[in-house]
């Protein structure tokens, strides 16, 4: 049989696609055959998840794991036809998926209150927009100190297991400015010994669990009297470099998003809405005089 290769981590987050939404009692399609679906019956998928509070984001990713699916069983000879082909969630007016972006104060405190060992680890998320499985992956060979980059070339997943970035977008050179560069100098005098060379391995030197460092950021958000996410350090980053004047196709490329549609649909709201008399206005000037 014919098949594609997926780290550990992706084909449990299909599986969980397939028990809570595809074949989930009163809204899944459990009880019909995969050479039974018709476009009818995925459409009608699409449409119960909706009403049924999934939100079009999730909706959306369901079909995709479904299409994934009999993608699958096409190239191995048991349909001849895929039934979600063409199948679309059709975006709201509403802007959805807004990314939550905590203040400056609160990143501050945080990076104030955290001890030296855990300093670094916020400093560099919460400027260099890294994902949580990439700042495990990050190596010391890919800090480049002298032109000022974090080269991102492999992530670490949640068993453990070290591997390229999932999307060609994932490969990416990140700016790191003097903040983010002098945190890092004075963390690797002192960083654990890794035979893997990474910039934040375990205490013994091997791939450090994320839970680990939920942990402590769930004890440092106690101390400090704040509350989010680790991944609203990546969101923090982002709303920085929309606030320093970055394009959006610079912003999509650091951020490691595979077009600018993903990036405009979390971190829209965050651009500042032109001056469209002002430059009218400008324009006319300019003709006129």
């Amino acid at each position: 049989k014919t098949g594609r290769r997926m780290e550990r981590s992706t084909l449990r987050g299909y599986s969980d696609y397939v028990r809570l939404h595809l074949t989930a009692p009163e809204v899944g399609i459990g009880d019909k055959l995969i050479a039974q679906l018709t476009r009818r019956h995925v459409n009608e998928l699409r449409d119960r998840l909706l009403l049924n509070g999934r939100s079009e984001h999730l909706t959306r990713r369901a079909s995709s794991v479904l299409k994934l699916i009999l993608d699958h069983a096409i190239d191995n000879g048991q349909l001849f036809t895929n039934a979600a082909t063409g199948v679309r969630v059709i975006k709201s007016s509403r802007i959805e998926h807004k990314a939550p972006v905590p203040s400056k104060e609160a990143i501050r405190a945080l990076i104030e209150a955290a001890d030296e060992d855990f300093k670094p680890h916020l400093i560099v998320s919460a400027l260099g927009g890294l994902r949580a499985s990439e700042l495990r992956g990050l190596r010391w060979q890919d800090v480049d100190f002298d032109k000022g980059f974090l080269h991102i070339r492999q992530r670490a997943d949640a068993y453990n297991q070290m591997g390229k970035p999932k999307s060609r977008a994932g490969f990416r050179d990140i700016p790191a400015g003097p903040m983010v560069l002098n945190a890092l100098r004075r963390w690797k005098l002192r960083c654990p010994k890794s035979e893997l060379g990474l910039v934040f391995p375990a205490p013994q030197g091997g791939i450090l669990q994320h839970t680990r460092t939920q942990d402590r950021f769930r004890k440092l958000q106690e101390k400090v009297e704040v509350t989010m996410r680790w991944h609203d350090l990546r969101h923090f980053a982002v709303s920085l470099w929309i606030e320093q004047g970055f394009s959006i196709k610079e912003i999509m490329t650091f951020a490691g998003h595979s077009s600018i549609q993903m990036t405009m649909e979390r971190y829209g709201h965050l651009f500042p809405s032109p001056d469209h008399q002002k430059a009218m206005a400008m324009v006319e000037a300019k003709l006129l005089g």
